[in-house]
C-alpha cells in the first residue's frame, strides 16, 4: 500500500512531507517519545516551533534514578553472595535460592523500568531560544510552557550536602507575575548562565515599547498623561537593607543567618517581588528565663570545683582526678547548654516579608528546623494575649493568627505585640492595595493607548488651520501645498496678466492665513497670457 500510495503523490504531483517533518506533525502527539535528535543533528520536540531551536535538554540528575535502583542492587548482591556461597559450601537448597534470586531480579528489574526509568527519563526541562518546557508522566502526561520573555531574575542554590557534592541543585526563574522552580537539575550554575543568556538575546531583540499617540494640543496632552499616570503604593521598609547579600547568584530569601557565629543561611525562598519588611524576635524575657537556671548553676559549680579541693576533703584528695573530670564535665555540659539556649533563642524568628508570613523555629543548631507559612490574604482575625501581669508591664504578649480552616498560628512572648498586630494589619492592608493598584495601573496603560489613539485623531480631525500662500504657483503646486494641508483647490476664473506666466495663481479666496475648516476649498484665479483687445480694455 506504501508503494501504491507513494506512486499516486508522484502522480498527481503532492509533495512528500520530508520524515523529520511528520515525526514533528501531529501524528507523534500519542507516542511515548516527544523528544528525539533528528537527521540535521539537532534536538526536536512536538509542538516545536518553526524558528525555535533547543538550547539545552536536562532531566533530574543520576542519583535520584540510582537511589531508585537500590533495591535492584541488594537483590544483585544477594544473588553473589547465594553463588559465593554455593562454591563454598555444598548444600541442595542453593538452586532453589538461585531461582528465587533471578525471578526477584526480573521482578526488581522490570518494576524499576516501569516505576522509575520510565519515569525519570520523562520528566524533561527543555530551554529553547524563546521558552522552558517542562514535561512529566506516562500515562497521563502533562507540560508546562515558560516563555523567556517574561524573565525577571534567575537564582540557582545546592539544596542539600549530596547536591553540593554532586553538583545538582534548584535553579529558580522569577517570572513577571509568577515562578518557574527546576529541581534536582544537574549543573544548576551552567543552566542559570544559560537562561540568563537566552534572556539577554531576547531584550536586546525585542523592540522598545511605543508610546502612545499624544495630541499637538499640549493642554489635552497634559490632561491625558495625568489621568494614565500609574500610582504605587507607599514602599515598605526593607529589613535586609542592613545585611550583606553573600550570594548574588543565588535564590531570592531572607539576608539575615542562623546559627550565631556559624552564619548558616535561612532555607527560605523568596517568591518573585518578594522582600523581607521585618525580623520579629521573641522577647528578651523568654532568654533571661531560660538561662538563669544554666547561669546561676555555673556560677555555683566552678568555685566549687576549685574551693573543695583546696579545703583539703579526704574524699576529694584521694580522688581528685575523678573529681576534675566529673566537674570539668559538669562545667562544659552548662556551658555548651548556655550556647544552646542563645542559639535557640537567636534563631527563633518570625519573618514578615511583604506577602506571606514565616514561623521558623530552629534548635541545636541546624540538626532541627520547623517552618510555617501565611499568605496575608488567608488571614481572617488578629488578636493579642497578655498572660499575666508581669508580662503587662513588660509590654510582653501572644499574638494569634487565625486562617480560616487550618490551625491558628501563634507568636508567643513577642515584645510589644500591639504593634505586631498593628505591623501586619498595615502590611495586609498595603498587599491589598498592592493588587488594586495593580489592576488600576493596567487598566490605565490600556486606556492611555485607546485614549491617545482617540483623542489625537480627533484633535487633528478638527483642528483649524490657515490657508496657505498659493500666490505665484502652477496650478498643480498649488493642489499639491493644499492637499498636504487637506484643502482643496477650485479655480475660479481667469485673469489677464502680463506680469505673471500663464497658468499661476494671482489671487486667492480666502487670503492667505485665514483660518478655515480642514476639507474647506480654496478658490484661486489663473493668470492668462493678455491679448490685443485685453490690452486695449485695459
Amino acid at each position: 500500500m506504501s508503494s501504491n500510495a507513494n506512486g499516486q503523490r508522484k502522480k498527481t504531483g503532492i509533495p512528500e512531507t520530508p520524515y523529520d517533518e511528520l515525526w514533528r506533525s501531529g501524528r507523534s502527539r500519542f507516542g511515548v517519545q516527544q523528544l528525539r535528535l533528528g537527521r540535521d543533528k539537532k534536538w526536536h520536540f512536538v509542538g516545536q516551533l518553526p524558528d525555535e531551536t533547543v538550547v539545552k535538554i536536562m532531566r533530574e540528575h543520576w542519583w535520584f534514578l540510582v537511589k531508585s535502583a537500590l533495591p535492584l542492587f541488594v537483590v544483585l548482591v544477594a544473588l553473589i553472595l547465594i553463588i559465593w556461597g554455593s562454591g563454598k559450601l555444598a548444600s541442595p537448597i542453593w538452586p532453589f535460592l538461585k531461582i528465587i534470586a533471578g525471578v526477584a531480579i526480573l521482578g526488581a528489574l522490570a518494576w524499576f523500568i516501569w516505576k522509575d526509568f520510565i519515569e525519570w527519563y520523562l520528566n524533561t526541562y527543555i530551554v529553547t531560544n524563546k521558552r522552558i518546557i517542562h514535561s512529566h508522566g506516562v500515562l497521563q502526561p502533562e507540560r508546562q510552557s515558560t516563555p523567556l520573555d517574561n524573565v525577571k531574575q534567575v537564582g540557582m542554590d545546592l539544596d542539600t550536602f549530596w547536591g553540593f557534592l554532586l553538583r545538582y541543585g534548584t535553579v529558580h526563574v522569577y517570572l513577571v507575575g509568577g515562578d518557574f522552580i527546576m529541581k534536582n537539575v544537574p549543573n544548576p550554575r551552567a543552566v542559570k548562565d544559560t537562561i540568563d543568556d537566552i534572556t539577554e538575546k531576547i531584550r536586546a531583540s525585542k523592540p522598545q515599547e511605543q508610546k502612545p499617540p499624544t495630541p499637538d494640543n499640549p493642554q489635552v496632552a497634559e490632561v491625558i498623561h495625568g489621568l494614565a499616570k500609574a500610582k504605587e503604593p507607599p514602599p515598605l521598609e526593607n529589613a535586609d537593607e542592613k545585611y550583606i547579600l553573600r550570594n548574588p547568584e543565588g535564590r531570592l530569601g531572607p539576608r539575615r543567618t542562623f546559627g550565631g557565629i556559624l552564619r548558616i543561611p535561612c532555607e527560605v525562598r523568596y517568591l518573585s517581588g518578594e522582600y523581607t519588611v521585618r525580623y520579629i524576635q521573641r522577647s528578651r524575657y523568654v532568654f533571661y528565663r531560660k538561662i538563669l537556671l544554666p547561669i546561676l548553676a555555673l556560677c555555683i559549680f566552678l568555685p566549687l570545683s576549685v574551693y573543695v579541693p583546696a579545703t583539703s576533703t579526704p574524699i576529694v584528695s584521694s580522688h581528685l582526678t575523678l573529681w576534675w573530670i566529673v566537674m570539668g564535665i559538669i562545667v562544659v555540659l552548662l556551658a555548651l547548654s548556655i550556647g544552646i539556649i542563645y542559639t535557640n533563642y537567636v534563631d527563633d524568628v518570625y519573618i514578615l516579608s511583604n506577602k506571606r508570613i514565616f514561623d521558623i523555629q530552629r534548635h541545636f543548631i541546624f540538626f532541627f528546623e520547623n517552618r510555617r507559612e501565611l499568605e496575608y490574604k488567608n488571614i481572617k482575625d488578629i488578636k493579642v494575649k497578655v498572660p499575666n501581669v508581669l508580662q503587662r508591664l513588660l509590654d510582653i504578649g501572644d499574638v494569634y493568627i487565625d486562617i480560616g480552616g487550618a490551625p491558628t498560628i501563634i507568636l508567643p512572648t513577642v515584645d510589644h505585640p500591639f504593634f505586631v498586630l498593628d505591623k501586619i494589619n498595615e502590611i495586609k492592608a498595603h498587599v491589598t492595595k498592592a493588587e488594586a493598584l495593580k489592576k488600576d495601573n493596567e487598566l490605565k496603560k490600556e486606556l492611555h493607548d485607546w485614549f491617545g489613539k482617540v483623542v489625537t485623531s480627533l484633535v487633528d480631525s478638527t483642528q483649524m488651520k490657515g490657508a496657505p500662500n498659493l500666490g505665484n504657483m502652477d496650478l498643480l503646486e498649488a493642489m499639491g501645498v493644499a492637499n498636504e494641508l487637506g484643502f482643496h483647490v477650485a479655480v475660479y476664473g481667469e485673469e489677464p496678466r502680463q506680469d505673471i506666466p500663464p497658468g499661476r495663481v494671482v489671487r486667492q479666496s480666502p487670503p492667505s492665513g485665514t483660518v478655515i475648516q480642514p476639507g474647506g476649498e480654496i478658490q484661486v484665479v489663473l493668470a492668462k497670457r493678455a491679448t490685443t483687445a485685453d490690452l486695449m480694455e485695459y
